[in-house]
């Protein structure tokens, strides 16, 4: 049996500008430059219909070995860091503390990969331990830049729901219902929808209920059957039994299964 921590983080809005290292000047947001995003080899987006954003979680509706997945592109996002170091010597009972600071770069890589005769995926790997904030936000922003001429899909999960939900812009005609106050979402899938609904770039989404933390949810089985009916169309495979077949089995290997890990939450 394992205990495991509830998703009791949440992030306030006022740290989407702030480096994810504790400071002690607090008077700024913004102490470091924004993370810059750049293609890792040119792409011509007008060659293709549409892109798919996923994360982890839900990247099994996309099995590798049955849609063919081949790399083309990708984003790479760069982002520096100071961590404050401390020493502490004891010598003659008495206590003193050195104290200094190393700056750190941080690179992140997420590749695009094709599929079919006209589709693009780009697969979200989240940790909220290693990556701020502020670094899903501005990949947001430039995938609405760069893929505003595409037809968006955006698959992100949620532990304030619990059904799968639509969003669109305009309105995502899926038999489905939208999010109802209290409910809310958070992590890379908000900041790309927001970034979408500021700059007014017509998307789909669909939003499925889940359990953990961010880049580390689980799915019930039930869940699957659903995203896994919504989906199927997407893949451009034919037979259907084959397509369900190979999404659960990667969804139980990929560890996001529910009762693929058993646990006591605490």
């Amino acid at each position: 049996m394992l205990f495991k921590q509830w998703n009791n983080f949440t992030e306030p809005r006022h740290h989407l500008d702030a480096p994810i290292d504790e400071r002690d000047e607090l008077d700024s947001l913004k102490i470091e430059p924004f993370p810059q995003v750049s293609l890792a080899k040119s792409i011509d987006f007008s060659d293709f219909k549409r892109l798919i954003i996923v994360g982890k979680t839900l990247e099994p509706l996309f099995p590798r070995n049955l849609v063919a997945r081949r790399e083309v592109s990708g984003f790479k996002i760069t982002w520096h860091t100071e961590i404050n170091e401390s020493q502490k010597f004891r010598e003659d009972f008495q206590s003193e503390e050195i104290a200094g600071s190393m700056r750190a770069e941080h690179t992140l890589e997420l590749p695009i990969e094709s599929f079919g005769q006209d589709s693009l995926i780009l697969c979200i790997h989240e940790n909220f331990l290693r990556v701020s904030p502020i670094v899903w936000n501005i990949l947001g922003f430039e995938i609405a830049k760069y893929c505003s001429g595409l037809e968006l899909l955006v698959l992100g999960t949620a532990d304030t729901i619990q059904e799968i939900k639509s969003l669109g812009l305009p309105a995502y005609d899926a038999n489905l219902p939208t999010l109802i106050p209290p409910e809310f979402i958070t992590s890379f899938t908000a900041s790309i929808l927001t970034q979408l609904i500021v700059l007014k770039v017509p998307f789909q989404a669909l939003i499925a209920p889940s359990e953990g933390p961010s880049g580390f949810e689980k799915l019930r089985l039930t869940t699957m059957d659903q995203l896994i009916d919504l989906c199927w169309p997407l893949s451009q495979t034919h037979a259907r039994d084959d397509y369900a077949k190979a999404c659960h089995r990667h969804w139980k290997l990929n560890g996001t299964a529910m009762g693929a890990q058993a646990g006591l939450y605490v």
